[in-house]
């Protein structure tokens, strides 16, 4: 087990407006930057940035299913028609990441205030900073990997790989101490704080960086993600 909490959250107010403004090349209205750059110093104060991670060996995949060995048992994890993606996976790295409650408390205080628009940018700053964290854990899978010589597979989640419904994190989240990171999981299947996530990496030789298929392609949310980077070989980050 693996708990990370030293994560750089650093935003721009420039990338924090035109992430909204996916496709647009002109110039940010300077209102909008300076209500993110207010959005953004509320969340340097409020994010407590935390990502607990364990590592299990692969068994097999039988069907839509992968089986894990957590050293301690053997557990199933129904991926659905995707489960492809984890074929190469010797070992896996299975995380919780999370910013905390603190900064959701003061985006609906700020709604309930009336400062709707404050409250819109403080809620993108919340959402763009736990990829920070995700990121920073993605980057140790891969140091990982690099260090067993291998490579790193997509990055997976129930909820965003298609076939793979939000339900999926029960049978995740039984192989992570959440209590660990403050997190827990609710009866809906949801993660509490909401500002949080859930990802599953598979390790192994015979995965190919240079052949990774962007995991956009199969990810329930392609056609709305605000966040859907276009840069080519980032979207599976």
């Amino acid at each position: 087990m693996t708990i990370l909490r030293d994560v750089s959250l650093t935003l721009t107010p420039e990338a924090v407006v035109q992430a909204q403004r996916r496709g647009r090349s002109d110039s940010p209205n300077p209102a909008l930057l300076a209500v993110a750059r207010e959005a953004i110093a509320w969340g340097q104060g409020l994010a407590a940035p935390a990502g607990i991670w364990v590592e299990c060996q692969v068994k097999s995949i039988v069907g839509q299913r992968v089986l894990i060995d957590d050293g301690r048992t053997e557990r199933r994890l129904t991926i659905g028609p995707k489960v492809d993606l984890m074929t190469p996976a010797k070992q896996a790295v299975i995380a919780v990441n999370t910013i905390g409650p603190a900064l959701e408390r003061r985006v609906h205080e700020l709604h309930s205030a009336g400062h709707d628009l404050l409250a819109f940018m403080l809620d993108s700053v919340g959402v763009m900073m736990l990829g920070k964290v995700s990121e920073a854990m993605r980057r140790r899978a891969e140091q990982r990997a690099a260090e067993l010589g291998w490579n790193a597979g997509p990055t997976l989640a129930p909820g965003s790989l298609v076939g793979w419904p939000v339900t999926g994190q029960r049978e995740l989240c039984l192989l992570v101490p959440l209590d660990q990171i403050a997190v827990r999981l609710n009866d809906g299947c949801m993660l509490e704080p909401q500002k949080s996530c859930s990802m599953l990496i598979g390790l192994g030789p015979d995965y190919d960086p240079s052949h990774t298929r962007p995991i956009c392609e199969f990810c329930s949310l392609k056609d709305t993600c605000w966040r859907r980077k276009d840069v080519p070989g980032e979207q599976h980050r």
